[in-house]
C-alpha cells in the first residue's frame, strides 16, 4: 500500500511541478556554538541552530562558578577575568579538534561584567589557531548592558576569522522575542556564508573511473562550469588525449617542465589534453586538474581515440540528498522531479542515484526504493 501512495504522489508531483523552478540553493553547514550559565542562552543558540539547521554544541565550564547566579558569582567571574588579562586561563571542559566540517560557527554568549562570559572567551582562545579564518558570527545575551566590549573581545580574540553581518544582541526586554529575533538575524546571515566550491571531480574511460582534483583557477572554474561533459579524444604521441573545445578557456600557460600521468592541461585557449604518460616538455600549459591516482590509466585509455566523461563529484554527498539537508526524504523526490522536469543538465553524486550518468525516472525509482527500505 505504501509502494502504491507513493507511485500515486510521484505522478501527482509530475503534473505539480512541470512548471516549477528548479531550487538551487545550498544550505551552508553550521556550527551553533555557546555556552550558558543560566540557561537563556542556550535558549538562543537552540532558536539559531534551528533556523540554520546547524549544529549544537556546549561550551562546559569547570563547575567553579557560585550556583544559582548571585552577587558572588559576578565577584568570582571578575575576579577570574583579572587573571585572564594576567595570562592565565581557567580550565573548561569542552574541546574541538578540527572545524573543517562546517562552513560557519555562530557564536552564542552571554555578556559578564560587560565582557565576554570567560569560558567563551577561553574556548575562544584555546581554539583560535583551528578556527583560522572560518566565518562567525556573534550573539550576545545580558540583561541591560551594550555588547561593544564583548564584540572587541571576539575580534581580538579571532583575529583572522570573518565577522559576518551585525551581532544580535538579546537583552532582558528582547527575550519575550528571542525566537523571532533569532530567525530575523539568521536570515540575514545566511546569504553572507561563502560555501567552499567543490573543486572534485570523475573522469571515466575505458569502462574506469579516476578521481581527479580541479585547480582553483579561473581555467579549472571555467571547465567546471562545463560539466558534465563526455567527448572523444584523439591520440597524439603515444602519451596524451586530445580534445579540442567550442569556446576557449581562460589561460595562463607557463612549462611545468614535466608532464605527469593523470595531469589534465589546456593547451592553448580550447584543447584539453589528458596525459597518460609521464615525460619531460618543452611545452606550455595552463594546469585544469590531475587525477589523485592514475594507475592503469594507460590501460583504460588505449591506443587509440577514446570516449572520456568528466564529471563533478561530491564525496559528502549523500545518494539521493537532492535538497542538500542531510536527509533522505519526500522532499528529495520532488526537488529531484523538479530537476528531470527542468531539463536541468547538471548532474550531482546525489541526484544521480542510480549512477548512470544522466538523470531520468530511474533515479526517481531508486530514489523511491531508498525512502521505502527505511
Amino acid at each position: 500500500m505504501k509502494k502504491i501512495f507513493l507511485f500515486l504522489f510521484v505522478m501527482m508531483m509530475f503534473n505539480q511541478f512541470s512548471h516549477a523552478e528548479v531550487k538551487t540553493a545550498q544550505q551552508p553547514k553550521c556550527l551553533v556554538l555557546y555556552y550558558s550559565y543560566s540557561g537563556v542562552t542556550k535558549s538562543l543558540a537552540e532558536y539559531i541552530a534551528e533556523d540554520c539547521g546547524g549544529t549544537l554544541l556546549e561550551v562546559v565550564d569547570h563547575g567553579n562558578y557560585p550556583r544559582p547566579e548571585s552577587q558572588t558569582t559576578y565577584t568570582y567571574a571578575n575576579n577570574e577575568r583579572s587573571q585572564i588579562d594576567n595570562g592565565v586561563w581557567p580550565e573548561i571542559n569542552t574541546t574541538v579538534d578540527s572545524f573543517d566540517e562546517w562552513d560557519a560557527v555562530f557564536i552564542c554568549t552571554p555578556l559578564w561584567n560587560g565582557k565576554m562570559a570567560n569560558p567563551m572567551l577561553t574556548f575562544l582562545h584555546n581554539h583560535a589557531a583551528k578556527l583560522g579564518n572560518k566565518q562567525v558570527a556573534l550573539a550576545v545575551t545580558s540583561w541591560s548592558s551594550g555588547i561593544s566590549n564583548v564584540v572587541v573581545d571576539a575580534h581580538n580574540t579571532l583575529p583572522d576569522c570573518t565577522f559576518l553581518g551585525n551581532p544580535l544582541h538579546v537583552n532582558y526586554n528582547g527575550r519575550s522575542r528571542m525566537a523571532e529575533m533569532a530567525s530575523e538575524w539568521v536570515e540575514t546571515i545566511l546569504p553572507e556564508i561563502e560555501i567552499p566550491k567543490n573543486n572534485r571531480m570523475r573522469v571515466i574511460v575505458g569502462g574506469k573511473t579516476f578521481l581527479a582534483t580541479i585547480d582553483e583557477s579561473a581555467t579549472g572554474e571555467a571547465f567546471m562550469n562545463l560539466l558534465p561533459m563526455t567527448i572523444d579524444m584523439t591520440e597524439l604521441n603515444g602519451n596524451e588525449k586530445y580534445y579540442y573545445l567550442s569556446d576557449n578557456l581562460p589561460k595562463n600557460a607557463s612549462n611545468p617542465g614535466t608532464i605527469h600521468a593523470g595531469d589534465i592541461m589546456l593547451y592553448g585557449s580550447s584543447c584539453v589534453v589528458l596525459f597518460y604518460k609521464t615525460f619531460n616538455t618543452s611545452y606550455s600549459y595552463t594546469r585544469i586538474a590531475w587525477l589523485d591516482d592514475p594507475t592503469g590509466l594507460a590501460e583504460a585509455v588505449g591506443t587509440g581515440s577514446a570516449t572520456v566523461t568528466f564529471e563533478l563529484f561530491n564525496e559528502d554527498a549523500i545518494i539521493g540528498d537532492v535538497n542538500g539537508d542531510g536527509e533522505v526524504t519526500i522532499g528529495d523526490v520532488t526537488d529531484l522531479i523538479n530537476l528531470i522536469l527542468s531539463g536541468h543538465e547538471s548532474l550531482s553524486t546525489a541526484a544521480d542515484v542510480n549512477a548512470d550518468g544522466e538523470l531520468s525516472i530511474g533515479d526517481v525509482t531508486a530514489l523511491i526504493n531508498i525512502i521505502l527500505s527505511k
